[in-house]
């Protein structure tokens, strides 16, 4: 095949189905990852070749990148013995990168590289074979309350297929939902996706209905592929009335995990806790990145919601597995800024910046900068 490059309008011209030509046999053999799957949204960019392909996006800004810069995401869809050789040939491409939320075994082939690599995070897997999906109230309490809640709310769960989902209904819970976050006036993406109410392959739509029969809400799974079959799912696109019903995507959780149970599968991926428990993570190679990833997490609620983010997912006690962020760039926290704009979380440099400010002195004033 030789390397193809898709970028701007070439990018953009790729249409569902070509994509999934072009991607599917390296996605359905090596994308393991959790958001492997998430490479195929639209807006990402591609770098092919007959090893796999990279997905990212590219961004130009007049300080931080007045050369373009391309933003990969997740691990190059590979098989991991050729992270490195894909990377050199992408880099031939694309001097400068960065790669976000990668894994240990990718993080291992950039640092050889030029790779400046730090812990990001990590994110929570869950045993889907040996998971206790009733919960209890010694250490899976927000499993059991979260059951409780649906119950007694006469909720019900099921899954849908793109003929029967009710567009309007989970377009308007959408709306509703993205009015209650920090972000609130637009759709961020990337690193989590946009919900698609076409039909999409394999991935499984789980729809919450309140007990007059309206969407309360809905979790959208993405497969994990290995050697051509799915092992598991990760949880890319969670939208719930949380107002109403405050625990209902960890209730479809449930309910999504008893089904994939029945059908074998192995592991269900909760997806990145942000800036949290770096310690986990076998490389912290550039000091200003860490230090901005640990006062995001404790002083930026006001840019995301980082810490209830965090808090949550620490609540399914589940694996946690560390994921990595690269730079190539003389200043790799330049570059974490740079992900966030091309992710639509923020469109300011200075707004960013005081709001992490913003969050300093109001932890001061309350006596909880310690």
């Amino acid at each position: 095949m030789g390397t193809q490059i898709f970028e701007g309008a070439a990018a953009k011209s790729l249409g569902q189905q070509e994509k999934w030509k072009l991607l599917s046999p390296f996605l359905k053999k090596h994308g393991a990852e959790a958001l492997a799957y998430a490479t195929l949204q639209e807006g990402m960019e591609y770098f092919v070749d007959d090893d796999g392909y990279l997905a990212y996006t590219s961004i130009s800004h007049p300080v931080f990148a007045r050369q373009t810069k391309r933003i990969v995401l997740s691990d190059p869809v590979c098989a991991p013995e050729n992270y490195e050789r894909i990377v050199r040939r992408f880099l031939q491409h694309s001097p400068r990168a960065a790669f976000g939320v990668i894994s240990e075994k990718c993080a291992q082939a950039l640092r050889p590289l030029g790779f400046k690599v730090n812990c990001i995070g990590y994110e929570p897997e869950i045993a889907i074979q040996t998971y206790n999906t009733r919960g209890n109230w010694k250490e899976l309490d927000l499993i059991k309350r979260a059951r409780n809640e649906a119950k007694r709310e006469g909720i019900t769960i099921r899954e849908e297929t793109a003929e029967t989902l009710d567009r309007q209904g989970l377009a308007a819970i959408s709306t509703r939902w993205i009015s209650t976050k920090k972000v609130n006036d637009r759709e961020i993406w990337i690193y989590a996706r946009r919900p698609v109410f076409d039909q999409e392959e394999d991935v499984r739509k789980f729809v919450a209905y309140d007990k007059e029969g309206q969407v309360a809400g809905f979790v959208f799974y993405d497969p994990m592929y290995r050697d051509g079959k799915v092992f598991g799912y990760s949880a890319n696109i969670s939208r719930c009335d949380e107002q109403r019903f405050g625990r209902l995507a960890t209730a479809i959780n449930m309910e999504a995990v008893e089904k994939f149970k029945t059908e074998g599968k192995e592991v269900l991926n909760l997806l990145l806790a942000p800036f949290v428990k770096l310690e986990l993570g076998k490389f912290n190679d550039d000091f200003g990145v860490s230090l901005f990833f640990k006062l995001s997490a404790r002083y930026g609620n006001n840019i995301y919601n980082f810490q209830g983010l965090s808090f949550h997912k620490s609540k399914y006690r589940g694996t946690e597995k560390p994921l990595y962020y690269g730079s190539n760039s003389h200043w790799p926290s330049n570059d974490v800024y740079l992900a966030f704009l091309s992710a639509d979380i923020t469109r300011s440099y200075f707004s960013t910046l005081g709001r992490l400010i913003w969050g300093m002195l109001t932890a001061a004033k309350n006596g909880k900068s310690a």
